[in-house]
């Protein structure tokens, strides 16, 4: 028994390793200046907002939601993929590492995390601190969708399809479930609700 337990344990380890984390990491697409749409563009307006420029915008729309959210009153904040873009791009721990793209109603999202950068229990120990995760993933989210009842409809981690309950388990099996960091971020900005339509995530603030 305990032979088939090294066995087992080990057979994991390696299909871990060589089967669902890569070596090297996946292209992530750079994110691209974009006008404004905070007003019409007009054929004299050439200027193009900056990546940074644009998260500076971002996320002056979800302070205000926030500040919505604390107040109890309803909001709403419309993001689209170059939005998002620009706040990955933006933050420190996750700029290169992801880069979404909105197609109607449907979110594809890429992903290339060094595992260095994860807090993986017995990382190093395993060895593989040097390995990337890479994975796309595949989002519907009809209207009335919350952080609790989101869905995944399609994964894959290194090109191998995976289940698509990925969101109520830990990373790589362990810790705590994905979900929850989604729940926590929601609960962050007050969101109660959000749907994806037309090429753009829309969140919501019930107000009560």
């Amino acid at each position: 028994m305990i032979l088939l337990a090294v066995v087992g344990v080990g057979g994991t380890f390696w299909s871990v390793r060589h089967v669902y984390l890569s070596d090297k990491p996946a292209p992530i697409p750079e994110p691209s200046a974009a006008p404004p749409e905070t007003s019409a563009v007009t054929p004299a307006a050439t200027s193009m907002a900056t990546p940074t420029e644009r998260s500076t915008e971002v996320r002056q729309r979800l302070d205000t939601m926030k500040q919505a959210a604390r107040a109890r009153q309803p909001n709403e904040v419309i993001l689209t993929a170059a939005d998002i873009n620009s706040l990955i791009a933006a933050n420190r721990k996750s700029s290169g590492t992801a880069s979404v793209g909105i197609d109607g109603n449907v979110a594809q999202v890429l992903f290339s995390i060094p595992l260095e950068r994860l807090d993986v229990p017995f990382r190093d120990a395993l060895g593989l601190g040097d390995r990337y995760l890479n994975a796309t993933v595949t989002i519907v989210a009809p209207p009335g969708t919350t952080a609790s009842n989101v869905q995944l409809s399609d994964v894959k981690i290194n090109g191998h399809s995976v289940p698509s309950g990925l969101l109520d388990r830990g990373l790589l099996g362990v810790g705590p479930s994905l979900r929850s960091y989604v729940i926590r971020y929601a609960n962050q900005y007050g969101v109660t609700d959000g749907e994806i339509r037309d090429g753009k995530v829309v969140l919501h603030i019930s107000g009560y």
